[in-house]
């Protein structure tokens, strides 16, 4: 007889329903959540003119380059520096060096190549500030009929001998800063001023910005004919 083997139990467990839950994974966002916050973006401002621009002007044959320049400045509204001119002038007067008399002038008569120029002329100061203490200035240097090499301040009419051009660079809103001696600087250093203060500025009108002539101020000179027909000078 034989006997009986035991017999196989076969358990099926089902999983529990906590653990199905951690096995699955939520779908969507979780409640309470948010976007995270962005950088704020900052949009500057870029002005479309540079502070300087380069010019090159050409000044016809018969006209005052010192006035053509000073015309074209008001216009445009804009400072300018004059760092380059190539042409030939005539008939130019120049202030005169001490020890002459203030304002005093001597003109010269004939046809002058230039040879180098420097001028300024400051923009318009807007209406709710003061002009600074400087005026425009106009110095040139020359070469005669002879050879000659004359310049100085002009104080008169530049009128050109045919086109003259005009290198400049042009600017708007300078800032006036007054430099201190060293005894003014210690003195600021210690009461705890800031630097760069500009000192206040009496109210005048600056020559050549507010309609006033460039050449105004003068007293009558002497005038000074070269000959073209000169003789040569001797040679080395």
């Amino acid at each position: 007889m034989l006997s009986k083997l035991p017999q196989k139990q076969h358990l099926h467990l089902s999983p529990s329903s906590s653990a199905m839950e951690m096995a699955r994974r939520p779908r969507g966002r979780p409640p309470g959540s948010k976007n995270k916050p962005k950088a704020p973006i900052f949009v500057t401002h870029v002005s479309s003119e540079p502070p300087m621009s380069p010019y090159i002007l050409q000044v016809p044959s018969g006209v005052d380059v010192v006035e053509a320049i000073d015309r074209f400045c008001r216009r445009k509204g804009i400072g300018f520096c004059v760092l380059s001119a190539s042409g030939s002038v005539a008939n130019v007067t120049l202030r005169q060096p001490s020890p002459a008399a203030p304002g005093s002038t001597i003109t010269f008569h004939g046809k002058f190549d230039l040879l180098s120029v420097s001028a300024t002329y400051f923009p318009p100061p807007p209406h709710s500030s003061l002009s600074p203490p400087v005026s425009n200035f106009f110095t040139v240097s020359l070469a005669g009929p002879q050879g000659q090499i004359i310049g100085g301040f002009v104080a008169g009419p530049l009128v050109s001998s045919g086109a003259v051009y005009v290198v400049a660079a042009s600017f708007s809103n300078p800032s006036y800063h007054r430099i201190p001696a060293a005894e003014e600087e210690q003195k600021i250093s210690v009461s705890g001023e800031g630097e760069g203060q500009s000192p206040p500025v009496s109210g005048h009108v600056t020559a050549g910005s507010g309609g006033e002539s460039m050449y105004s101020g003068h007293l009558g000179g002497s005038d000074v004919i070269w000959a073209t027909n000169a003789k040569a000078p001797p040679p080395y």
